[in-house]
């Protein structure tokens, strides 16, 4: 019995010494404590149990939707195809890109869309094909993880890249290191460069232009909480925070 005891002891010391290894030498995490904020008193509604359902069955997990100036609905999901509904309530596939890590789109004022790609940047999507507008900022670092993007009326671009660390396949390892690697992009279409605004950023997601486009407003998903970003005046460049203690993940 006792030489069976051993080459458990034996056994059961090297799994540890594995799991040890696997936690402190090659774990992808090096995480912070997430601190969540307390409970939210928001009221409760129940307009979400109101809603129609759009493409049940057609759409792979449709990420965003953005109307044309013609009223036709756009959305962007997981096999690779942009898919557009008509106004008589009709669905389409419109175009096909060999990606399933097509994200949030938009609107351009010269046609067709902007679509961000978490694996390749950001795309210029439209009937003539599929143009890569950026792949890489400024610095020369790779766009990571781009999330959402808006276009402003001189056709720059604003968009979030999640993280620079994890990839959109693991990105709840985000979420677990509870460490800031968001940014905050503007891609020129003058110079076709990606400059960095904001750095150091809690998971950024969805961005919106104020009316007037004389600020930004970007979610931090896992700070539960909306920024604001000023572009012009003399709180240009400077930060706020725009709603805080959202009661879940904001979009």
């Amino acid at each position: 019995m006792i030489p069976c005891v051993s080459a458990c002891s034996g056994f059961l010391l090297a799994c540890l010494l594995a799991f040890t290894l696997q936690i402190f030498y090659f774990s992808p995490l090096s995480p912070d404590l997430l601190e969540l904020p307390p409970a939210s008193a928001l009221p409760t509604n129940r307009h979400l149990q109101e809603v129609t359902k759009l493409g049940e069955g057609f759409l792979d997990g449709p990420e965003d939707v953005v109307f044309d100036r013609d009223g036709v609905l756009y959305t962007a999901v997981r096999d690779g195809w942009i898919k557009r509904m008509h106004k008589n309530g009709s669905w389409e596939n419109w175009k096909k890109i060999d990606s399933d890590s097509l994200l949030g789109i938009a609107t351009s004022r010269e046609g067709g869309l902007i679509v961000c790609d978490a694996e390749k940047g950001l795309l210029k999507v439209s009937e003539d094909g599929v143009v890569v507008l950026a792949t890489h900022i400024n610095d020369g670092s790779k766009i990571r993880f781009a999330d959402e993007v808006i276009e402003s009326s001189d056709g720059s671009l604003y968009f979030s890249a999640a993280s620079t660390k994890f990839g959109f396949h693991d990105w709840y390892l985000d979420v677990l290191e509870a460490k800031p690697h968001g940014q905050l992009l503007k891609y020129d279409p003058s110079s076709n460069e990606t400059s960095i605004l904001l750095d150091g950023l809690c998971f950024p997601n969805g961005v919106a232009l104020s009316r007037e486009e004389d600020y930004l407003v970007f979610c931090e998903s896992w700070k539960f909480r909306c920024r604001k970003y000023w572009l012009k005046g003399t709180d240009k460049g400077k930060t706020e925070i725009f709603i805080d203690n959202l009661p879940r993940w904001s979009r």
